[in-house]
């Protein structure tokens, strides 16, 4: 995708248990059949993911690909995603075995409702491109 980065960086990542429970206790929740997507705004200048995926998904293999599918949907949306936040993406067990254009495609339409919801609020980081 033009303008993504070709990388998922350390920088790109929550990477403490404070940065994950600083967007479980201010973030805005958007369900989904397939994970839950929590969205609180950051000082970093750039989007930050953090992924939570417990044992009832699967075993380790099935986790740790649904973690990478995951993290692909993020870098590939890069520059479509609500800015300067952080997300933290909670699978679900009904995320097991689905491929990436399913959860990329799932992952933009979360994307979408979150620029709905800052739309009408107001909130910056609101424009979605197509």
């Amino acid at each position: 995708m033009p303008g993504a980065r070709a990388t998922f960086t350390p920088q790109d990542r929550l990477r403490s248990r404070g940065q994950f429970q600083r967007v479980f206790r201010r973030g805005e929740r958007f369900d989904g059949d397939w994970f839950l997507l929590v969205v609180a705004d950051n000082d970093a200048g750039h989007g930050r993911l953090g992924v939570a995926i417990g044992r009832r998904v699967g075993g380790a293999v099935v986790r740790n690909r649904a973690r990478r599918l995951l993290r692909e949907a993020f870098r590939r949306n890069r520059d479509v995603g609500p800015g300067s936040s952080d997300l933290v993406i909670v699978a679900k067990p009904s995320l097991a075995g689905r491929g990436l254009c399913e959860i990329e495609r799932e992952y933009k339409r979360r994307l979408e409702r979150i620029a709905r919801r800052r739309t009408r609020r107001g909130r910056p980081g609101a424009a979605v491109a197509d």
